[in-house]
């Protein structure tokens, strides 16, 4: 792995975790991994980090979107959804060398970590803040409503209200609403932040 992962490992292993097994050497490997990931992300060109980050966002979108069968919105592969988040925030550690923290992972904590270093201007921070949030609360009670889903169900009419109230909106319109906002925000800053132009 030192020597021949790909950038698109590098971002797959961003988030390593020991989980199980002998948890003194699991840790041993994380850190290991973390650090090579890190270093080698240090000695290439940040415009081809975006590139290939952008590359490997894109393909998982269009792989989803490809499968799907129905006007229903993914808020986890689609334009705007959880991806764009995770992968902005993954690109912007490598770039900037910023590793996750032992004590707390969560995608909360990291977005403060990157606004604290400067990687992450407010108003992007502010952006993922609450476009995750959102997104989480949406995927809650899409599973507590529907099932298993990264999908909203857009032709489901009573989903979509039970949803809605679910969630504490007027109506299925607002919650409509308020997510095309926040995925068309999320997708804004993600351009803004992973531009192969740097």
């Amino acid at each position: 792995m030192r020597d021949t992962a790909a950038i698109w490992e590098w971002l797959a292993y961003v988030k390593i975790r020991a989980v199980g097994g002998e948890m003194k050497f699991a840790r041993e490997v994380e850190h290991a991994v973390r650090e090579i990931i890190h270093t080698r992300a240090a000695g290439i060109d940040p415009a081809e980090l975006a590139n290939e980050t952008r590359r490997v966002r894109t393909l998982l979108e269009k792989e989803k979107v490809r499968v799907r069968r129905s006007k229903d919105i993914d808020i986890k592969y689609g334009p705007g959804g959880v991806l764009d988040i995770y992968f902005a925030m993954r690109y912007v550690q490598l770039r900037d060398n910023i590793p996750d923290r032992p004590g707390d992972r969560s995608t909360d904590f990291m977005l403060d970590v990157l606004r604290e270093n400067g990687s992450l201007s407010a108003t992007h921070h502010q952006i993922f803040i609450d476009g995750y949030r959102f997104l989480s609360t949406l995927d809650h009670y899409l599973r507590l409503t529907v099932g298993r889903t990264t999908r909203l169900p857009t032709a489901n009419q009573k989903a979509l209200n039970l949803v809605s109230q679910r969630m504490g909106l007027g109506s299925a319109a607002e919650l409509v609403e308020q997510l095309t906002l926040h995925r068309l925000n999320i997708r804004n800053s993600f351009d803004d932040i992973v531009n192969p132009t740097l």
